[in-house]
């Protein structure tokens, strides 16, 4: 089993404190240390949150080693990060991609011109919604699990595009895992709860914590 005691929550874009509340809670009762790291996407340039981001785990490996956890776009931020982690010994022992998109969302697509939703989400957002983007981005080189929400409820994802494939409201399943043979673990949730969703935390503790990671996928379900 892993001894890794420090876990970072990479919140996604719009995340707030009381989403991930019960994630912190969960998890320090268990004796980690949970530190996150949120951003303001309205009003920060990407570069300056991957920058921060750098820095912040920059710090947090000083303290020794840690696990992560990518919350929706939180996701991508790291994975974007890939390289300079490897690059200066700053990589995390195992990674949850927590409903984060592998490559280009839909909805995100969908919505990109809109005027609210570029207010909201700045440069995250578009980044998001771009295929050449999105499909730059490289896949993590170290152990990783792919939890991911699977609600039967509409949400902004199923007014567009319906039940015709499992989603989260948000994002949906075959953005949020690579392929049929990834580590990945279904919950029932939707995506701004999954979060604090016991069976998703049960499952993250689990894909943390197992000897080999590829036994999370079984043990969570």
């Amino acid at each position: 089993m892993s001894s890794t005691r420090q876990i970072v929550f990479i919140d996604g874009v719009g995340g707030k404190r009381y989403m991930r509340g019960k994630f912190v809670r969960y998890f320090e009762r268990r004796g980690y240390t949970v530190r996150y790291f949120d951003y303001r996407v309205s009003s920060q340039p990407l570069d300056e949150i991957k920058k921060n981001l750098i820095e912040f785990l920059s710090s947090v490996a000083r303290a020794g080693a840690y696990h992560a956890v990518g919350y929706s776009f939180g996701g991508v931020l790291l994975r974007s990060l890939n390289v300079q982690l490897r690059e200066h010994n700053l990589q995390p022992e195992r990674v949850v991609l927590l409903a984060s998109p592998l490559r280009a969302s839909r909805l995100a697509s969908r919505l990109r011109d809109w005027k609210i939703y570029r207010a909201m989400t700045g440069e995250c957002g578009q980044f998001a919604a771009d295929e050449d983007c999105m499909n730059k981005v490289p896949m993590l080189d170290i152990p990783t699990a792919h939890v991911y929400g699977t609600w039967p409820w509409l949400g902004a994802f199923g007014l567009f595009f319906g039940f015709g494939l499992p989603h989260d409201g948000m994002v949906a399943a075959d953005e949020a895992i690579p392929s049929s043979l990834a580590l990945s673990v279904p919950i029932s949730a939707s995506h701004a709860f999954i979060p604090s969703n016991d069976a998703a935390l049960k499952a993250i503790e689990q894909c943390l914590t197992v000897h080999q990671l590829t036994t999370c996928v079984n043990h969570a379900r």
